[in-house]
Order: structure tokens, then sequence, then C-alpha cells
């Protein structure tokens, strides 16, 4: 298990579109007429694990197609530009059968896997990410069962959908879902591919890639609809949106910010390879992808190819050693914001993880208690100190004694502990917002590009000046008046 992935156990489905569906389906001319913008919206997404394909033996596949399908196979290919090399099988299954597909049952889990869902939950409680002690096996149950309308599984090669009628909301989620066959059979999605990724960065950043590229043709889908439809489509997927926010009322809101980050930051990072490049540089993306969450939440780094620095991973304490590791790896750029911005201004949070240069973690138990040790390094002397100040602030809001960070040359240690049961956490449920400013910050720049034809670097000083002129409560709440502001005043800041 790396960070940013929950422990799986007889993988979820991986590949999948879901009731949250997304980023904003508008495409406001935000910076023609700022009244239209809304802060895009919440998605929650299925678990980040990879579903494995058997590279030596072939999965079946139909002849032709569902004759009931077709005419969304062929807008994929036209909006995608690519030909399907062959159909695939699609099962429609009622609630009852999709659910017993996609959940593990516990009862069979082994004694490792318990410890490591266990060790999981002290990491989420060691970070300030959680406060529960539940039934964490449940709560990733509910992520992938409730949570999903459907999936593609690139071991069999198969989409599975929940339901058994061709409504005009299971539409739009096959026009995602065939989007990741497309991928698939172009591309490769399965283990043929992930399984030479070194970090679990280049897992999630490639995932940001491949769902990013499925909201915007399932949006492109939706788009095209009638007005009809469109209005049925609406109405059913709100009726799904609020069942779905209700069956995942207890599960911890970092496991679903941790779940929705590809759907929420994917889609303006592949539209923007799309503006700056067409379909062409979104392909090459898929054969040489991101490697850092840093490149997906900040283009211009993906398009310099900026590598990540390389960090030790944090030395153990006395007294600990190698079997009371519980984890280790990268950490990334998306997780430090997760982390710090639960607890101070998400903007200061923001702008000290856009100084990440790179990262290693170990987790560990000691004396019954899972402790966290992150070592940071920033790309400038600058970055460092923003940094250190924001893990400053971020230690004085954690619960006494549970956290500190101590400077080490370059590079900054910090270390938090699962404090005692009977201490309280304070969660302020804020992850799925806080991911939303990267998310925004490249919709402005997306918009830039699109409308005043600005350079993707210049771009990106105009959404990020955007997003830091306004404080975090002006943000969640949309307010026209300010953003309005922030905008004419970026676009006409000096180069």
């Amino acid at each position: 298990m790396t960070y940013g992935e929950p422990p799986t156990f007889e993988p979820p489905p991986p590949y999948g579109a879901l009731p949250y569906a997304g980023p904003s389906r508008r495409r406001d001319r935000i910076l023609l007429a700022v009244s239209g913008f809304l802060v895009v919206v919440v998605v929650a997404g299925g678990l980040a694990a990879i579903l494995w394909r058997d590279t030596k033996s072939r999965p079946p596949h139909p002849k032709e197609w569902d004759p009931r399908v077709l005419d969304i196979v062929k807008f994929d290919e036209q909006h995608r530009g690519l030909t399907f090399k062959e159909p695939v099988f699609v099962d429609f299954l009622d609630a009852k059968a999709y659910s017993e597909r996609v959940r593990t049952e516990q009862s069979k889990l082994t004694d490792k896997e318990k410890q490591q869902l266990s060790a999981f939950q002290g990491e989420l409680r060691a970070l300030g990410l959680s406060n529960s002690t539940g039934d964490l096996g449940e709560a990733l149950n509910k992520l992938v069962d409730v949570g999903t309308l459907a999936f593609y599984d690139p071991e069999t090669q198969r989409v599975t959908i929940r339901g058994t009628e061709i409504t005009v909301d299971l539409r739009v989620t096959l026009a995602h879902e065939f989007t990741h066959v497309l991928q698939d059979q172009y591309f490769g999605v399965g283990k043929g591919r992930t399984d030479k990724f070194t970090t679990s960065q280049e897992q999630t950043s490639f995932r940001a890639l491949v769902e990013g590229d499925a909201v915007r043709i399932e949006n492109e889908y939706i788009a095209a609809l009638s007005a009809r439809d469109k209005a049925e489509y609406d109405q059913t997927h709100q009726k799904a949106v609020d069942t779905a926010t209700t069956g995942l009322a207890d599960v911890p809101i970092a496991l679903q910010a941790l779940q929705a980050a590809p759907y929420l930051l994917g889609p303006p990072f592949v539209e923007l390879l799309d503006a700056d490049g067409k379909q062409a540089e979104v392909d090459q993306a898929f054969r040489k992808p991101p490697a850092t969450d840093e490149q997906v939440m900040e283009a211009p780094a993906f398009l310099r190819h900026e590598s990540a620095l390389e960090v030790d991973e944090p030395a153990l304490p006395d007294g600990v050693t190698k079997d009371n590791v519980i984890d280790s790896g990268d950490f990334g750029a998306t997780s430090w914001l997760l982390v710090l911005a639960e607890r101070i201004d998400p903007l200061v949070a923001l702008r000290a993880v856009d100084g990440w240069g790179g990262d290693a973690y170990v987790a560990y138990e000691q004396n019954g208690t899972t402790c966290v040790r992150i070592a940071w390094q920033g790309d400038t002397d600058a970055d460092h100190l923003a940094m250190q100040d924001a893990l400053n602030q971020w230690v004085a809001a954690m619960p006494a004694g549970a956290a500190s960070v101590t400077p080490q040359g370059a590079v900054l240690l910090m270390q938090a502990c699962d404090p005692d049961a009977g201490v309280s956490i304070t969660v302020n449920n804020r992850a799925i917002d806080v991911l939303q400013l990267p998310s925004a910050r490249s919709q402005f720049m997306l918009e830039a590009v699109r409308q005043l034809s600005f350079t993707i670097d210049k771009a990106f000083a105009f959404g990020d000046c955007v997003v830091h002129s306004l404080s975090f409560d002006q943000f969640k709440a949309a307010d026209r008046p300010a953003i309005q502001s922030a905008v004419v005043a970026c676009r006409d800041k000096p180069s």
C-alpha cells in the first residue's frame, strides 16, 4: 500500500463513471462573463487500485457491439479520434448484482489484510485527516458500491453497469466507460502498462490522465444531448448525487477526496493539453504520461518535463526496526495539500505545496501507535521556507505532542503519530473543497488559453493569481463579485 491508495483486496473496479460525475458541466466563458462562473462541483471516485490483466491469455470479446450502444460507440470514436479495434461485452446488472460484484467480503480477509486496514486508518488519524475508529473496510466497500455507477475492467476487458435499462444517464455513463476501452486498446491501462511504474505518484497521475480524458468525452456527450434528454439527465443525475451523498455520509471525507482527485484534477489537465496541441498532445501524454501529482496540478511542470528530486526515505526512530514498518513510498503534492489544508488556510497550503520538489515517507508502529515520517524538499530556498512556515502552523493546529517538524539541511522532516484514544481529533471535513482549488486554477488557466490566447505559462500565472486573490470562503461560496474583480485584475496584470 502507498499513501493516497487505500488498501484493496479482491481489487475493486479501477475505472468508473460515478454519481458525482465530474467537474462542472458548464463551459462558461469566465473571462468574458464571470457572472456565469461556478466553482467545480464535487466528485467521488472508485478506488485507485488497478485491476491487472493476464497478458498471456486473452479475454473473450463479442463479434459485434450490443446494438443498443452503437450510437455511443460512434460518438466516442468521433470525439476521441480513435476507432475501436474490437467490441467489448457490456454487463447490465441490477443493483444487488452490481453490489455483489464490486464489494469485498470482509469475512474472507486475511489477518495481514486486516492489519493493513488498521494501519491505513491509523495513518489517516496520525495525519489529522480522520477522527474515525469505525469499520474502514465497510467504508471502502461503500465507496466502490454506493459511490460508483459503472466500471471498465482491464482484466476481463468488459464494462459493467449498474442498471438494466438504457436510460439517458446510463448512456452518459457508457460514453465515459467506452472511452476507457479506447484508452486500453490503444495505450494500455492494465498491468502491462502500470506495473512498469516505480512510484505511487506515477500511478495516481496516470489515473488522473485516464479519468480526465474520459470525463472530457462524457461532458461532450452531455453537451450534445437534446434539451429534453438534458433535462431528464439533470434530474436523474441529481437523484444519483443525493443517493450517493446519503450513502457515503459516514465515510471519512478524506477517503472520498483521495478517490475524487483524478476526477477533479484530471479533466482540466487533459483539456489544457487538448487546447494546447489538440488530440495529438493528449495521445502523446498517454504514451509519456505525467510522473508526479505536481505535473497534473501544474500543467507547465508537465510540459517542461520537470522531474521530482530524489529524497531519501526518513530514518526510523530509535527502538523501531524494519519489522515495524507498515508502509513507505512517495507522498506527493496532492496528499500534502489535503493534509495541510485540513488545518491551516488552504490557500497558504496551496502556496507551500506549489514549491514541492520531492519527498519520501515511512509509516511504522511503535508501542502500539501508528506514526508517519515524511521528508520533504522544495525546489528553492523560498519554497523551503514557505513549507516550513506552513508545517509549523499545521503542527500547532494538531493535538499537543502529536506532530513535529524538524529542518535537516535542505529537507524538512515531519513526524506525526496517531493520538491516544482519548484525544479528540478535530476534522474540518473540507478535503474535497480543497481539491477544487488547483482544479479551478487549471480551469481558469484553460479559459485564458482558449479565450485570450495566453501561453501555458502565462495562463498558469493568471489562474494562480485569480485563486490567490480570493479567500477560501469566497471561493467556496462562488462569490461572483469577488471572482469578477479577481479575473479583471489578474487579466490586466502586467506580465
